[in-house]
């Protein structure tokens, strides 16, 4: 060693001695506490606010420098409730003197007891740390700031340990009416160095008025820090919530999450591994691995698991009872999945979903939030929708409640936005596809059923959807396109094969009905409300359905008892119960939101009906003319002197509300075909103010009847008329 070294260092170790001795006797000969009142008046006279020593000041200097303090307290500024902004009971911080000269901080245990904190803003938006601020140098601040940037030295630090006791943080923000605060703070934080596993405990108390909500919150765990604070890591993290409040689920719950977690902010990269949520009654286990973090390219990739579990008590424990059909749906419900992203984008794979003895299978991805481009797949085994609907009692129960007051406004609310949303649908980019195996809704086995979902340039398209029933098939195409001012809309569709006896049998049971059934329609139509979309509705329509019958009732013996109670003779006795039918058929030309038929038929063994007609979408009206004709011969099958019936003629007439139309038979052009035919018609009938045309005048006006007339036999031509409603 040269000796100019060792004159530099002897005199460094004595510089540090002597100020080391003079550090000492000023504690020896300085007491601290004859400057309180001193402190408190500087205080005073720069803020206005009264600093406040409850305890001793005891300083030291070697080998710790620091400082010990019994209770501090600052008072609030004026016009504020609470008496002080700040207090605590104790606080002792010091850190070692001679690692100073080399850079390094070492610090003892940093203790501090009942601080309390109050940060208020009243009904003028004044906060109560305003008048602290205010004359803050604006240039200064800059200085700082920018010399805090330029600085680029790194500080070595350790820690003997940390140890808040009872802390508390108050925001009472009196202008949004809002109280919020951290109260029951503890923290405990074991000795650390850098490198250097060390463990902590944290116990905090969150109450909330807006929203309204209390925590008990633990966070424990094993935590390390590199020298230079880059790096973090977290083992066997646990943090508990115990919540409560109107905010909460049900009121109370209870979540768990543990995991391990490590964040390298130089390469801006997060990892969190074997992460566990718990949450009334379900679990679900997943990582994940982030990077770029402090980039524009950031990008995050991980697995999701949820084992299955009963969602009907978990949303029960959440208040939100649910109630199914089937008792056992979703008892048992579980999904897995893996996912990546970005800030902009977001993809699922590998989706699989176990919805109790269902299985769906598929993948999501979603990206560019201005310009959204969405791609879904979803292939379903097998699923009763039935299972799932609300409980028979209830969905009665639910049919019979009157709409709220408010229903209207809502409704016509969102008539005013619109049926299709124009714009969103103009920036989609869209390419969905479901397959579902087998369906099961309305009782109905629904099969094979595909649905195509394709959207680019403000042109929606679904094509196909299509599917099996009862033997027959289905399928149409749709589209949607919103590239002009007004939406135009077009659907073509068509059913062949249905089985007819088949599809009444799986929805009822029972055999109501029967028959070959196709239909087909073509119709295109514009505009964005309803109103717009009938009056614009153009198009072709038609059914047929082959060789079939519709249980329930028997028109022909039906039309039999009118042609009795008209010409004054007996009823008819014998009723199969059954109307059968080798063909029933007709098309509809619609424009402009009217559907105008002019070609239903209905050919039977014994009856020949023709109809024609129009239905006024825009006004939800129609306008109907149906003749029955007999053209068998009744002889042989209990109607004694029916076959006087047959080649008459028997009109019935449908008008009125789509949803509830009057259905009755033309009287006096029924009464005049039997007098041309020969036949004696009741003068009442003929006068049409007898007893019996106003009983049928009643019936299918919907003018209401007394108990004792309901309780009587049911007139054969109201008979018809509700036949004709079940038929058509």
């Amino acid at each position: 060693m040269s000796k100019a070294v060792k004159i530099i260092l002897g005199a460094l170790g004595a510089l540090v001695l002597i100020v080391g001795a003079a550090m000492v006797l000023a504690v020896m000969l300085i007491n601290p506490n004859d400057y309180k009142a001193d402190i408190s008046n500087a205080v005073r006279e720069q803020t206005g606010r009264e600093l406040v020593f409850n305890g001793d000041l005891e300083l030291s200097v070697f080998p710790w420098i620091g400082v010990k303090t019994g209770g501090i307290s600052l008072s609030n500024a004026a016009g504020f409730s609470e008496k002080n902004m700040f207090s605590l009971k104790s606080a002792d911080v010091s850190l070692k003197l001679l690692p100073l000269i080399s850079g390094k901080v070492e610090l003892r245990n940093v203790d501090v007891v009942d601080l309390q904190l109050f940060l208020m803003r009243n009904k003028q938006g004044v906060t109560n740390w305003d008048d602290l601020t205010s004359g803050e140098d604006k240039g200064h601040k800059e200085e700082k700031s920018h010399s805090k940037d330029k600085s680029s030295s790194q500080i070595s630090l350790s820690v003997g340990g940390v140890n808040i006791e009872n802390a508390s943080v108050v925001w009472d923000d009196r202008k949004e009416n809002v109280r919020q605060a951290v109260d029951d703070c503890d923290i405990n934080i074991e000795g650390f160095a850098p490198g250097t596993p060390f463990n902590f405990n944290v116990h905090i108390v969150l109450s909330s008025t807006k929203p309204e909500v209390k925590a008990d919150i633990t966070t424990t765990g094993q935590a390390s820090l590199s020298s230079d604070f880059k790096k973090i890591g977290v083992k066997g993290l646990s943090v508990v919530v115990d919540a409560s409040g109107q905010a909460v689920p049900g009121g109370k719950g209870m979540i768990n999450i543990s995991g391990d977690a490590a964040m390298d902010m130089l390469k801006g990269s997060a990892d969190i591994s074997g992460l566990i949520l718990k949450a009334y009654g379900m679990s679900a286990e997943g990582s994940l691995a982030a990077k770029g973090l402090n980039s524009k390219s950031m990008s995050f990739s991980g697995d999701m698991n949820v084992p299955g579990f009963n969602l009907k008590e978990t949303m029960a424990q959440m208040g939100m009872e649910l109630k199914t059909a089937d008792s056992k749906a979703l008892t048992s419900v579980g999904m897995n999945f893996n996912y990546a992203g970005s800030p902009k984008s977001v993809e699922i794979n590998d989706l699989l979903i176990n919805l109790d003895e269902t299985t769906v299978k598929g993948l999501f991805s979603f990206s560019n939030p201005d310009r959204p481009n969405i791609v879904a797949q979803l292939g379903i085994d097998k699923i009763n929708v039935d299972s799932y609907l609300p409980p028979e009692e209830k969905q009665k129960a639910a049919s019979k409640e009157e709409k709220p007051a408010s229903t209207k406004k809502e409704t016509k609310s969102k008539s005013e936005e619109g049926l299709i949303p124009v714009e969103p649908l103009r920036k989609l980019t869209l390419k969905a596809d479901l397959n579902i195996k087998h369906l099961i809704a309305k009782k109905a086995n629904i099969t094979e059923v595909v649905v195509r979902a394709r959207a680019k340039d403000g042109v929606l398209t679904v094509k196909p959807v299509s599917f099996n029933l009862a033997k027959g098939a289905f399928t149409s195409s749709a589209v949607v396109d919103v590239r002009g001012k007004t939406p135009v809309m077009s659907l073509n569709a068509g059913l062949t094969g249905l089985d007819g006896e088949d599809l009444a049998r799986q929805m009822t049971g029972e055999d109501k009905f029967s028959g070959m059934m196709s239909f087909n329609s073509g119709l295109k139509t514009s505009g964005n409300d309803m109103k717009a979309v009938y009056a614009n509705l153009n198009g072709n329509l038609g059914f047929k359905v082959l060789d079939g019958y519709v249980s329930g009732f028997d028109l022909v013996y039906l039309v039999g008892d009118a042609f009795s109670l008209l010409t004054g003779g007996a009823w008819g006795k014998r009723d199969s119960k059954r109307t059968e039918f080798g063909e029933v058929s007709a098309t509809a030309k619609i424009t402009n939101g009217i559907a105008d038929n002019r070609d239903l038929l209905m050919k039977s063994p014994l009856l020949r009906a023709a109809g024609a007609g129009k239905l006024d979408l825009n006004k939800m009206l129609v306008d109907y003319d149906l003749d029955a004709k007999v053209v068998g011969t009744l002889e042989g099958q209990g109607g004694k002197g029916m076959k006087d019936l047959i080649g008459l003629t028997v009109p019935v007439t449908i008008k009125g509300d789509v949803a509830d139309p009057s259905i009755m038979v033309d009287m006096p052009r029924f009464a005049a075909i039997l007098a041309k035919s020969g036949f004696s018609i009741a003068g009442s009938v003929i006068e049409g103010v007898g007893d019996v045309l106003q009983g049928i005048g009643n019936t299918f006006s919907g003018s209401k009847k007394s108990d004792t007339e309901t309780e009587t036999k049911k007139n054969p031509v109201q008979e018809i008329g509700g036949a004709i409603k079940n038929l058509f």
